[in-house]
């Protein structure tokens, strides 16, 4: 379901310009890509897809894969979220969030808990969804008309909880760059492969 869409915000009080648009509408017309500036220092890199049934471009923070690594025990998965399992106390709590107890460290997380808490949090399509929620490049808009990021939460099946982002074209994608970059926001846009 699509949860909200974001356009930029381009002119008076903004870092993206009017004369920045049109110079990557004419950049896109030439080349056929976006105009991706490289910023000082990249720290992470954002990856697009193109969705050609959709004609958007799907972002992904790291390379894009929708299959979940292999599932952790459940002591392992505590130990890589330092949720504490040691203590009587802590036993309990993890019962009431878990439904298991200490017996149960050493099995493998269930698959589905294992696959929802990849959807949502760790796939690389979740954690962009998580990184450009928090920036503000424009406000919230209604209609989807010009250049924007649609977010979206679990529109492939019933069930599904799974969380992405797309950028309508590649305008967006050349104004989300430039906003990264005005933000001394260390991520780099490339096309994925």
């Amino acid at each position: 379901m699509l949860q909200s869409r974001r356009g930029f915000l381009i002119g008076a009080g903004s870092l993206l310009t009017a004369a920045f648009v049109t110079d990557a509408r004419s950049f896109i017309r030439r080349n056929t890509r976006p105009l991706l500036a490289s910023p000082d220092q990249v720290a992470e890199t954002l990856h697009w897809y193109q969705n050609e049934v959709e004609n958007t471009y799907h972002l992904s923070l790291g390379p894009w894969t929708g299959k979940p690594p292999p599932a952790p025990t459940w002591r392992e998965f505590f130990v890589s979220e330092s949720i504490a399992h040691q203590r009587e106390a802590d036993a309990e709590r993890i019962w009431s969030q878990h439904l298991i107890g200490p017996e149960d460290y050493d099995q493998t997380m269930s698959r589905r808990y294992w696959s929802d808490l990849f959807d949502t949090k760790n796939s690389p399509s979740a954690r962009a969804y998580h990184l450009l929620r928090k920036i503000n490049v424009g406000p919230d808009r209604k209609s989807g008309h010009g250049p924007l990021l649609e977010f979206h939460e679990g529109d492939a099946h019933p069930g599904d909880n799974s969380l992405w982002v797309d950028a309508k074209d590649q305008l967006s994608l050349s104004l989300l760059q430039a906003r990264l970059i005005d933000l001394n926001m260390p991520i780099k846009i490339v096309e994925g492969t």
